[in-house]
């Protein structure tokens, strides 16, 4: 049996697809642009319902108005206020931030009620779930309560907001059912970690050997959904049963097949590839050059998920060695860096080509806020 070593390079640009000018792909690469990966302008899609409370012993009459974000391409998602004594800044583009970048508490359990509570679709659902769905709501809608039951929740969290007890809002209907999905929501609420903030590819080649002409096991750790790509010259892609695939999804395990067992290469090129924009992903107004605004955060309630077309090549080398007693770990001939850290870089790379579009897109989007202004 012949063992081989595996050396790995990889490479990536983004495809035409994506329209890149020279700047923006410059600025993809740059150590020092900003990992913006999303921004929008705020819209005020519906009033609400307004509530009546306190925080930190305050008296406070805020309304719950349901807020979306419009993102460069049209679509508004759901978002939701999470400093109750700031204003909100709509005269602003608002561009996507880490939580460390964002001076809020408790953003953990914001996402827990986030993941219970009302995401701008499921309003008809939570009401029926809490035992609160009724054939008549009078004069609101089943969006406006779970709104504001979940906004509600919300402000209890970050600011210690209270409702009044005997009343509530500024409905009756309302004053029955908000505080009780508000309670329904924040019971089930359970702590969340951070989503994440970029997309990333990685493979773990820890336990891949060359058998014949077949290395592998290689396990994908992504968070993007689906990486599809086209078969390679030369090899095969292959799942554990030695049946062809043209895609890779988190905690895939693979393999390559080599045509032939001897010195070769092959190069993957994706065809595109999804990456879902997770709940929780936190935002704040920014000026025209791009500093940060005293002004409301808002955080996202919805996921959404879109293609992205991107090429990035994926390069697997395999040279002949001398046999030995223990095949040895892959290693590139001049770093000695494994595969996973070749792999790292790739998806640095991959990544590149995402921030430069969105960065493309928060362009787009404050060119619009300006012609509207």
């Amino acid at each position: 049996m012949m063992t081989k070593a595996l050396k790995g390079t990889m490479a990536a640009a983004a495809g035409v697809a994506l329209g890149l000018t020279g700047v923006a792909a410059a600025q993809a690469q740059d150590e020092e642009a900003p990992s913006t990966l999303a921004a929008g302008n705020v819209i005020i899609e519906d009033g609400g319902i307004q509530l009546y409370g306190e925080a930190a012993g305050v008296e406070k009459e805020p309304h719950a108005s349901m807020i979306g974000l419009e993102m460069a391409e049209g679509d508004i998602r759901t978002v939701y206020c999470i400093q109750l004594n700031v204003n909100l800044e709509e005269q602003y583009l608002h561009e996507e931030r880490p939580w460390e970048d964002v001076p809020v508490e408790d953003l953990p359990m914001v996402l827990g009620v986030l993941s219970e509570g009302y995401d701008g679709t499921n309003a008809g659902e939570l009401l029926e779930a809490a035992g609160l769905a009724s054939d008549d709501y009078g004069d609101v809608t089943q969006d406006q309560l779970a709104y504001a039951a979940t906004q509600s929740a919300i402000w209890s969290l970050t600011d210690g907001w209270v409702l009044d007890t005997t009343d509530p809002t500024e409905n009756d209907v309302a004053d029955a059912i908000v505080p009780a999905l508000q309670a329904y929501i924040l019971e089930k609420a359970v702590p969340t970690d951070e989503p994440d903030f970029e997309p990333y590819f990685d493979v773990d080649d820890s336990a891949a050997k060359t058998e014949g002409s077949t290395f592998g096991p290689l396990t994908a750790s992504t968070n993007i959904d689906e990486l599809t790509f086209s078969q390679p010259e030369g090899a095969t892609i292959v799942d554990e049963n030695g049946e062809e695939i043209t895609s890779l999804t988190d905690g895939q395990v693979f393999y390559v097949k080599f045509d032939e067992a001897k010195t070769s290469s092959v190069t993957l090129v994706t065809d595109s590839f999804f990456w879902t924009t997770p709940a929780g992903r936190t935002f704040v107004p920014v000026d025209d050059a791009g500093a940060d605004v005293e002004g409301q955060r808002l955080i996202l309630a919805e996921e959404h998920s879109e293609e992205y077309s991107a090429e990035v090549e994926f390069e697997i080398v395999v040279d002949e060695v001398p046999p030995t007693s223990e095949s040895p770990k892959p290693q590139l001939p001049v770093t000695g860096s494994s595969l996973t850290t070749v792999a790292s870089v790739g998806g640095a790379v991959l990544l590149a080509g995402v921030v430069a579009m969105v960065l493309m897109r928060r362009r787009r989007a404050a060119a619009n806020w300006g012609s509207d202004a």
